[in-house]
């Protein structure tokens, strides 16, 4: 990673144009690597850089992703120095892929092929943390109305809830093509504990009560809950940070807003993470 910073040089964090660069390469759905690693030693063909919409990337991102993306494409070392960081990543987990990973993938693709030509929507079908159930939060909505077909890859090297790709001609979803592994379990108890822990203090919970009831800002919560301003300044950071309530400029000053949609959205969050284990 530290080696990719210094070759980008740029705000961006992890490796998003690494998706542009396989549909580059026209290897998005490939088993493996090989295609790839040929786009990033020739740089040729693929589309227009500018054809990336990237409606599912934060508008402050877009230009600087099309950036490395373009950068692949022009300046011979820095596809070479990508191409081989790359292969030295890949050169560690091949024979991981190679002896389990490939076949888990390609029985994830049996299940969801089935449930897809059922009739279930992508929606219904990706687990809690999947970016999708996050659209509203993320601003890419109706990204479904937008884009008129999707592509679906499980991954087997995969410990978040996924990923969504705006490509223009179509969206690139991204799963993990297992949930039986033990560390899922693992992450999937820290994900509940972490959701569920600003929730877990009695006089958060008051404020928040407060705040969905009458939107209010610091000195008036303390005042109508004799409580101290640093106490309900604390407080309703944490609740800020997550998510659950947002400041608002009223008449030249800040009021918090509870959510509550925010609040059934985290509640909800935690229910399907436990229950998909059921």
């Amino acid at each position: 990673m530290e080696r990719a910073r210094r070759l980008w040089d740029d705000s961006l964090v992890g490796c998003p144009e690494l998706i542009l660069a396989a549909d580059q390469a026209d290897c998005l759905t490939d088993g493996g690597v090989t295609r790839l690693l040929g786009w990033l030693t020739t740089g040729s063909g693929g589309r227009p850089v500018t054809d990336y919409e990237l409606l599912t990337e934060p508008a402050a991102d877009r230009d600087a992703i099309r950036a490395r993306l373009r950068r692949l494409k022009d300046e011979v070392e820095t596809r070479r120095t990508y191409r081989d960081l790359v292969a030295e990543v890949w050169r560690l987990a091949e024979s991981e892929w190679e002896s389990r990973g490939r076949r888990m993938a390609a029985d994830a693709c049996a299940w969801w092929t089935t449930r897809l030509q059922a009739g279930a929507s992508i929606q219904e079908l990706v687990p809690p943390r999947h970016p999708i159930t996050y659209a509203d939060r993320l601003g890419f909505e109706d990204i479904f109305s937008e884009r008129d077909e999707f592509v679906l890859s499980p991954l087997y090297f995969c410990l978040s809830g996924g990923q969504v790709v705006d490509l223009t001609d179509h969206v690139h979803i991204a799963v993990s093509a297992s949930d039986l592994l033990p560390v899922r379990k693992v992450r999937d108890a820290a994900f509940v504990a972490d959701r569920l822990r600003v929730l877990s203090e009695p006089t958060r919970v008051h404020i928040l009560i407060q705040l969905l009831s009458a939107p209010a800002g610091v000195m008036d919560v303390a005042r109508a809950l004799k409580m101290s301003q640093p106490t309900v300044s604390g407080h309703v950071k944490v609740l800020q940070r997550a998510g659950l309530v947002q400041p608002r400029r009223v008449s030249g000053r800040t009021v918090f807003v509870g959510s509550r949609k925010r609040i059934e959205r985290l509640l909800e969050d935690a229910r399907a993470t436990i229950a998909r284990w059921d």
